[in-house]
């Protein structure tokens, strides 16, 4: 059987995905390449971070097989740019509040 997940991150591009490390002495901030150390988001929660870091959202997909425990097909792209994911937030919000 196979199952897919979507994560939402957010980075400067593909790969320089936002991560954050709580033990770091500094601000924690730092970019990766590998998106299983990159921060995981719900969708509205990556445009949030978005517009405090001024950085684009990316849909990350994984399809596996979970009989056989592996990863048949992962892929990473640019689901909103900054600007689309401001009007994106704005969208919800307004039909939020209605």
């Amino acid at each position: 059987m196979r199952r897919t997940k979507l994560i939402y991150l957010v980075g400067k591009s593909e790969n320089e995905l936002l991560a954050y490390d709580e033990y770091d002495s500094g601000s924690g901030k730092w970019f990766t390449e590998n998106p299983i150390m990159a921060n995981e988001y719900y969708c509205q929660q990556a445009c949030e971070e978005k517009k405090k870091e001024g950085l684009d959202v990316f849909l990350w997909e994984i399809t596996y097989d979970v009989d056989e425990k592996k990863i048949i097909k992962e892929e990473i792209w640019l689901q909103f740019s900054n600007e689309e994911a401001v009007e994106w937030k704005n969208r919800i919000l307004s039909i939020n509040a209605k």
